[in-house]
């Protein structure tokens, strides 16, 4: 049952609208909760990353808050990008090889900058087309701007994909001397042996890009 009819009895106009028996209805992929799809209030419904539905936009823009009785999805579980914030790097960045998370982490440090600076840094090149969105591996990447709504998991996504660029693009006498020293692997992040082999993920620098392979 939409939660507009759960607030109040069907047919009693909220917020200048009220569902019908025609009304097509979307459930929250975060929270589970109904929502009705609405084309009409420039309140997006879905993540423009993955295509999922997300109500808490929309539930926040009609002004409803949560309660024991109904479901509504926290505001931050979509959020437009230039309202996040990070605090670590994400499990997924460098395809989840920890020892390039470590040394994407040490070269943060030596900058000065959090990662939260580092990101706005590279957002910010983002917004100004000065990456290839190729490889960004979102939905629509082409459409992504600062103001886009995405959940949790796109920006991560997201977040993974601008370390990558601020890895490559960081000159190797700024990296630490045991990864400046590094041979490139063949087939780069898209190597599948840095998945299950410790010595080679951490002996062969996987954050560039492929020569050998499907990639190349």
């Amino acid at each position: 049952m939409c939660l507009i009819v759960q607030l109040y009895h069907p047919g009693t106009e909220f917020s200048g609208f009220h569902c019908n028996r025609n009304t097509i209805h979307l459930q929250c992929q975060a929270c589970g909760g109904m929502m009705p799809s609405r084309v009409d209030i420039g309140v997006p419904q879905h993540c423009l990353g993955c295509d999922r539905v997300f109500c808490g936009a929309y539930w926040h823009a009609q002004g409803v808050s949560r309660s024991d009785s109904h479901s509504i999805c926290n505001h931050d579980n979509f959020e437009p990008i230039s309202e996040r914030a990070v605090s670590r790097i994400p499990f997924l960045a460098h395809e989840k090889n920890r020892h390039e998370q470590d040394i994407t982490e040490r070269c943060i440090r030596q900058t000065g900058k959090t990662l939260q600076d580092v990101i706005s840094d590279w957002i910010g090149k983002l917004s100004n087309r000065e990456i290839d969105r190729t490889r960004m591996p979102l939905n629509h990447a082409e459409m992504i701007t600062v103001g886009t709504h995405v959940c949790n998991d796109c920006y991560e996504k997201l977040i993974s994909f601008l370390l990558y660029w601020f890895r490559i693009s960081m000159p190797k006498y700024l990296l630490p001397p045991e990864a400046a020293n590094r041979e490139d692997c063949w087939y780069g992040y898209a190597c599948r042996t840095q998945h299950h082999n410790e010595d080679h993920a951490r002996k062969r620098n996987h954050v560039c890009r492929p020569t050998r392979g499907n990639h190349a």
